[in-house]
């Protein structure tokens, strides 16, 4: 009952559009190391590209024109290299202004290393900006000094003095933020900042005041106007006087709030089974893998127990495999609803659940299986013609210090597994 690759795109594909909800003219491009695509979202891609070229497994240079490409293929290389960076691009003929930020889409969650070695690919955000630079040019202009450069930046862009408050914000920063530039000004940098996240580049600001690098960039949370958490790349430089005495400092901000919640949901959609939202076999084995490291180290003990429903695939030639879909979900939540919260339920198979119970001993599990073959054919489901009730064969193992590797631990549990079916014929 494993859904098809394709199944599982397009639940990325949905949860990409859900992400872009604030912004519907934008592109999403998620692109793996060799540049190929995973999945694009957004903006029909046809008013800068070939949509039959942009399915999983093709090369992202395939889809565009190349004086496109030539623009585009130096950001996404950079996110390969778990970097983030943001550029505005006009195209020959000047049609087209696009604004593309890239960054690094890392198989952990967390922040790209220094060897990249947690990168897996990248996330471009492309937005059409054309109509917005038209009437920044079409606008009368008084002066071509610093003043007017700074105001129309595309980047929010302030400048901080040496105690850390706003001394002067862009136009783009007051965007970016909800604030006016009333609000900002005289304020502290940190006032908007979230507060896990507020020092979380002392180390970096000391290097820059010392003049030992001359700017640096780092992840930020901040609160905007409304109260909400979003997520941006702060980049920090210093300007001296002549006798290298610190001025101010320059602070842009970039807004990446998109692309961070979608790369939260492709790591979802990654780690969990889409039919159930339970663990899948990838993030279950790699928690069983850690809690065998505790229990070979520390000498805790600990359950897993394996799951199979009974009758499985006769049920789905039966009553066709939506019933099917259903009762996993059903067993799905009848687990969840019987385990302990410390407990870990994951769906390893088409119709085999395990179910990984810190601090059990034998007693405990065997007490468990036995409620577990009670409550699963408890589960009802409206099958059209009638009700269907599902049943289970259950098995556990014990997991302590002399346990073997993950390997051996599941197949003790299949054994027991099996040894559970065959009490039953």
């Amino acid at each position: 009952m494993n859904p098809p690759n394709g199944q599982l795109l397009a639940s990325a594909d949905h949860a990409a559009s859900a992400a872009l909800r604030e912004l519907p003219e934008a592109l999403v491009i998620v692109f793996d190391r060799r540049l190929r695509f995973v999945l694009t979202a957004g903006q029909a891609i046809e008013r800068m590209g070939d949509p039959e070229i942009c399915g999983e497994g093709n090369y992202v240079a395939d889809a565009f024109p190349a004086e496109f490409w030539e623009r585009f293929e130096p950001l996404f290389s950079s996110a390969l290299e778990g970097e983030t960076r943001t550029r505005e691009i006009w195209t020959a003929e000047e049609r087209h202004c696009l604004m593309v930020d890239a960054g690094p889409l890392c198989s952990d969650g967390g922040p790209a290393c220094e060897d990249c070695s947690n990168v897996d690919g990248g996330v471009a955000v492309v937005l059409d900006i054309t109509a917005r630079r038209r009437a920044d040019l079409m606008a009368p202009r008084r002066t071509e000094g610093f003043e007017e450069v700074f105001e129309h930046a595309p980047i929010g862009t302030g400048l901080i003095d040496t105690e850390g408050r706003w001394l002067l914000v862009n136009r783009a920063l007051c965007e970016i933020t909800g604030y006016t530039s009333d609000e900002l000004v005289g304020k502290r940098f940190e006032g908007i900042m979230h507060p896990e996240d507020a020092a979380n580049d002392t180390v970096e600001r000391r290097r820059l005041a010392d003049g030992e690098i001359p700017a640096y960039q780092v992840e930020k949370r901040y609160f905007d106007a409304a109260g909400e958490t979003a997520s941006a790349i702060l980049s920090m430089s210093l300007v001296r006087d002549r006798q290298g005495q610190a001025l101010h400092y320059i602070a842009q901000l970039q807004d990446i709030s998109v692309r961070k919640e979608l790369e939260e949901q492709l790591l979802s959609l990654a780690d969990h089974d889409p039919l159930t939202g339970l663990r899948n076999r990838r993030l279950f084995e790699h928690d069983l893998r850690l809690q065998l490291g505790r229990c070979h180290r520390y000498g805790e003990t600990a359950g897993l127990m394996v799951l199979d429903l009974d009758g499985f695939r006769e049920l789905n030639r039966q009553f066709g495999t939506a019933v099917g879909d259903e009762t996993l979900r059903a067993v799905g939540r009848a687990l969840t609803r019987r385990l302990r919260e410390t407990d870990l339920i994951g769906r390893i198979g088409g119709d085999e659940f395990a179910v990984l119970m810190p601090h059990a001993d034998e007693e405990g599990l065997a007490v468990v299986a036995e409620g577990l073959g009670r409550v699963i054919p408890a589960c009802s489901v409206d099958a059209g013609v009638g009700v269907v009730h599902p049943a289970a064969s259950v098995g556990f193992t014990l997991l302590h210090q002399r346990s073997g590797d993950l390997r051996d631990v599941l197949i003790d549990a299949e054994h027991a597994l099996n040894a559970a079916k065959r009490a039953k014929a």
